[in-house]
């Protein structure tokens, strides 16, 4: 038996709804000033806990937050608009919306999921500064490329288990 009309158009609702939350959600935050992101997103979840880590994992060397820097006397880093994980979390968000489970279901998939963004940001923005401080030379391929695929990565796990949970839990 062939599908019907409505359940071609059905097997469409997730990625356009995916599709659909993204723009605005991506074009939300783009239409923000760089200087608000970057004083109060980047700067107080991103490089002041950032610093803090750091400063206690190096005790022998001073970590400190100067704006949206994070500064030391073996490594300077400069953490900008875009680099605090604000795009995988904008993905986790758009696709817990489309699937469409109950309010709580969803609040607790992105709490959940805020919260393993930002500590998987945490672990990148230490390696970073490891990187920046003995093996610069890695520092790009890791920054652009292998720390954003791992955190997407991650992000997509923890995705694919919230659906399985809430999907048991209908």
């Amino acid at each position: 038996m062939s599908p019907s009309y409505r359940d071609k158009l059905l097997s469409f609702r997730f990625p356009l709804l995916f599709l659909g939350c993204m723009i605005v959600l991506m074009a939300g935050y783009y239409a923000l000033p760089v200087s608000f992101v970057e004083n109060s997103f980047v700067r107080f979840f991103v490089v002041v806990p950032g610093s803090f880590f750091l400063d206690l994992m190096t005790p022998e060397t001073q970590v400190s937050a100067n704006g949206t820097r994070i500064v030391s006397n073996i490594a300077k880093l400069n953490v900008l608009k875009g680099c605090e994980g604000t795009e995988a979390l904008l993905i986790l968000y758009s696709a817990i919306i489309a699937t469409l489970r109950p309010l709580k279901i969803s609040i607790i998939g992105i709490v959940i999921g805020t919260v393993i963004i930002f500590v998987l940001n945490q672990f990148r923005i230490t390696a970073l500064f490891f990187i920046a401080a003995y093996h610069r030379s890695a520092f790009e391929i890791v920054h652009g490329l292998l720390a954003p695929l791992i955190i997407i990565a991650i992000t997509g796990l923890f995705f694919m288990l919230w659906h399985k949970h809430s999907l048991a839990s209908r």
